[in-house]
């Protein structure tokens, strides 16, 4: 009966979630930035070819695609057969909602093994209302309703802790949803395997688990761990390279990072603070004193905490929640200590969960002392949800532009993207819905780690295409004002005939042109060439066929020459070329070597 009581209140609390964010089911929501990488993810899992996790920003991609292989799901059930919302990402949002609600009453339910009073549950529901909240002041709507990974792994590790707890404390039965929750955190985080090992085998240790009295458990829990190894180890047997020799590659960049215990354990404290900028520098303390909800929230907290320490006796479970707690705070330490980067919020979001276990623990022992009729106190959390309503609305409503700018692509054939670093976010959703229409595209090899290794350009044809956060147009073909200024691997231009860019320059064959448009018509024009022209290589330049000088003696110096109005297109893409006969090999490099183009800079 209780369970029953449960699933109709998991479904009550994920209802409400879907009210306050009712917008997901009216109108598509088209992804960009993280989102979108994510989304071109979960359509490889869609077609069975994905087995990494999401990336990482230090180029390789974490454990495992479990997440991406729900939510390709959840595509399939929520928008494909039963359109029950207008999107692919709403089917995700949903989808993760529905996983988020399961791994949080999940995670009451085996808290509820341990502390039996008919309160617990309701008033168990009312702490993780108020502790969302919280969490969601400090970074709006990431708790619960975010499907940025960070923020997903939240209610995962709550799931994980509150089995591995469970474990310790003698409940060897829940052996199989520790392996589940260690398991989807590995696939969710590289870090996480420090977690997922030292709290499982504290729990073992702790829970006196025997091999023989638990051998049905523990077959399962070998068969939950083997299910989640196909996909990272069929990964390292096929692709070549592979996601070990990235995260190699990452360890070789960046060896050994020691911030210090005092940086890490201020990291620690600013999510007691509830800090959402934990780069700042400031006093934990005066955060809290100084940050309305916040305090609230602390004297509410240590409210109960001093009505539970004044019960007689504590229950067992209290102690083993409180000695978790503290594994994973020392975890965390050794973990933040040796973060690449800066300490940001969302590297340690998931350490959220613990002050969450900490209310429960205290939701333990108050239940048992409450007389409060049960179905009154029911009400409590949900009455609570409505009034926070604003914590747990995620008002994204994606990018209207990305959908704009991917219809232009439409019947153009092979894509090749190219875009600065700042309009990555756009690149992204563009990447995600050519692939979902089925349009062959590429991007440069600097960008493998976010879009993948099957994406990279290789030796075809492809319509070279820039895109930018608004728009996205032809390279070589944007109008651009004087005075002009473009480097040597400018997206504005369109560069034939040039070995791939080195830092501030790229080398010429024998023979290679720069397209660009100009949307001023003048006379003639200064041009100002930037680079360098090897010995007894000399350099003729053309414009549209047309030559308007030579290049001699240069070595990462300027020249400038003088193109006559004659010879220029108005808003049409000319061609700069540059001719090198004596082109060829150098010093041992095999490469026909011709001129090192830096910078061409036109003006009147």
């Amino acid at each position: 009966m209780r369970i029953v009581r449960q699933v109709w209140a998991a479904a009550l609390f994920a209802a409400i979630v879907f009210a306050i964010n009712a917008h997901w089911f009216r109108a598509p929501i088209v992804e960009g930035s993280d989102y979108a990488a994510n989304s071109l993810q979960v359509y490889g899992a869609r077609i069975f070819h994905e087995m990494m996790g999401n990336y990482s920003r230090w180029q390789f991609h974490h454990p495992g695609p479990v997440y991406f292989y729900l939510f390709a799901f959840g595509e399939r059930v929520w928008h494909d057969w039963l359109r029950v919302v207008p999107g692919t990402f709403n089917a995700q949002l949903v989808t993760l909602v529905l996983i988020n609600t399961a791994f949080l009453f999940g995670a009451i339910e085996i808290f509820a093994k341990h502390f039996t009073a008919p309160m617990f549950r309701p008033l168990a529901l009312a702490a993780a209302v108020l502790w969302m909240s919280m969490v969601n002041r400090t970074v709006p709507a990431s708790a619960m309703v975010s499907a940025w990974m960070p923020h997903v792994a939240l209610f995962a590790f709550l799931f994980f802790a509150a089995a591995c707890a469970s474990v310790a404390a003698g409940r060897a039965e829940h052996l199989p949803w520790m392996a589940l929750g260690a398991m989807v955190m590995v696939h969710l985080h590289v870090a996480q395997i420090l977690f997922a090992g030292g709290m499982s085998a504290a729990a073992l240790v702790a829970g006196r688990v025997s091999p023989v009295r638990n051998r049905k458990a523990i077959a399962v829990s070998v068969a939950v761990l083997a299910v989640f190894l196909v996909p990272i180890v069929a990964e390292l047997a096929i692709d070549r390279p592979n996601n070990l020799d990235d995260v190699r590659a990452y360890l070789e960049r960046y060896p050994n990072p020691h911030l210090g215990i005092m940086t890490a354990a201020w990291y620690f404290g600013s999510f007691l603070a509830f800090m959402p900028d934990s780069t700042v520098a400031t006093g934990l303390l005066a955060r809290v004193v100084t940050t309305p909800y916040a305090a609230v929230y602390w004297v509410i907290f240590l409210a109960a905490l001093g009505g539970a320490a004044a019960a007689r006796k504590a229950p067992r479970f209290v102690w083993i929640v409180a000695g978790e707690c503290v594994v994973i705070s020392a975890l965390f330490l050794v973990w933040a200590d040796r973060i690449t980067g800066a300490l940001y919020n969302f590297n340690g979001y998931f350490i959220y969960a613990t002050q969450l276990l900490a209310l429960w623990a205290i939701a333990g022992v108050l239940a048992a002392r409450w007389k409060v009729p049960v179905r009154v106190a029911w009400v409590v959390p949900f009455v609570a949800m409505v009034a926070m309503a604003g914590t747990l609305r995620n008002p994204d409503r994606g990018s209207d532009a990305i959908g704009r700018m991917s219809d232009t692509l439409r019947g153009k054939g092979a894509v090749h993207r190219v875009f600065q670093h700042d309009d990555w976010d756009s690149a992204a959703g563009i990447a995600n819905q050519l692939a979902r229409r089925g349009l062959a595209f590429c991007v440069d090899a600097e960008w493998y780690y976010m879009f993948g290794r099957q994406y990279v350009c290789g030796a075809g044809e492809t319509w070279r295409v820039v895109v930018t956060g608004a728009v996205v147009f032809e390279s070589g073909r944007r109008p651009l004002g004087l005075p002009v200024a473009i480097g040597a691997d400018d997206v504005n231009a369109l560069r034939e005939g040039f070995y791939e860019c080195e830092q501030d320059h790229c080398w010429t064959g024998r023979r290679a042109s720069v397209g660009f448009t100009l949307a001023d018509g003048v006379p003639e024009y200064r041009v100002t060439i930037t680079g360098s022209a090897l010995p007894e290589r000399p350099v003729e330049v053309l414009w549209n066929g047309v030559r308007i000088g030579r290049l001699d003696g240069l070595w990462k110096s300027s020249a400038t020459l003088v193109a006559p109005g004659g010879a220029v297109r108005s808003g049409e893409m000319n061609r700069l070329t540059f001719e090198c006969p004596g082109a060829g090999p150098i010093a041992g490099d095999s490469r026909e070597l011709g001129f090192s183009l830096m910078k061409v800079e036109i003006a009147r």
